[in-house]
C-alpha cells in the first residue's frame, strides 16, 4: 500500500464524511458516525482509515473495520462501510429505500466465535448484501450496517435514509 493509495482514501473518506454533516443525529450511534474506506489491498486494520467526528487515520481498531474487513472476504470490491444505529422505525426505512438487507440475531451465535465476525459471516455466504443489521442483544447495542464500494456512495445511502425519515417525521 502505498503512500499515493492511502492519500487517495483519506480524500475520498472525508469527502465523504463532510457530506455528513447534516445528517439526523436520530440515526448517529451513541458512538457518534464513523465510515471507513479500505484499500484496494487491505487484509488487516493497517489498510483501512476511519472518520470518525474530526479524527481521520488508518488503524483504528473499530467495530466498523473488523466489519468491513469480514465483508471484504466475500466480496473484496465492497471497500466502504458506516453504521447507522438500529431502530425499527430506521431498519424499515433501510428495508423500504436499499431492498437488500438482512438481519441477524447476535443471540444465535455458536461459542468460541466472534459474534460479529460470525454475524457478517452468516449473511454474506449468498452474497454481500447493501446493508447488514443486528438488533440490540445481551452483546451490545444494534446497528445498521451501510455498504458500499466508495465512502461517497455509503453516504449518500445514509443521507437518502435520513431524509426519508425525516420526511415521514413531518
Amino acid at each position: 500500500m502505498g503512500a499515493g493509495a492511502q492519500s487517495a482514501v483519506l480524500r475520498d473518506l472525508q469527502k465523504a464524511h463532510g457530506k455528513l454533516q447534516d445528517v439526523s443525529r436520530y440515526i448517529i450511534p451513541r458512538d457518534d458516525l464513523a465510515i471507513a474506506y479500505a484499500t484496494a489491498d487491505a487484509v488487516d486494520k493497517k489498510g483501512v482509515a476511519i472518520a470518525r467526528g474530526s479524527s481521520v487515520g488508518f488503524g483504528v481498531d473499530e467495530p466498523i473495520v473488523k466489519t468491513l474487513l469480514t465483508v471484504r472476504r466475500f466480496d473484496p470490491t465492497i471497500r466502504s462501510a458506516a453504521c447507522i444505529r438500529y431502530e425499527d422505525d430506521i431498519l424499515a426505512t433501510a428495508v423500504e429505500t436499499l431492498r437488500d438487507v438482512e438481519v441477524y440475531d447476535p443471540e444465535k451465535f455458536p461459542a468460541g466465535i466472534s459474534t460479529m465476525d460470525w454475524g457478517i459471516a452468516s449473511v454474506c455466504r449468498k452474497g454481500v448484501p447493501l446493508a447488514i443489521a443486528n438488533p440490540e442483544s445481551s452483546r451490545g447495542p444494534g446497528r445498521i450496517c451501510l455498504l458500499g464500494t466508495t465512502p461517497e456512495e455509503v453516504a449518500n445511502r445514509i443521507l437518502i435514509i435520513s431524509q426519508r425519515l425525516t420526511y415521514i417525521d413531518i
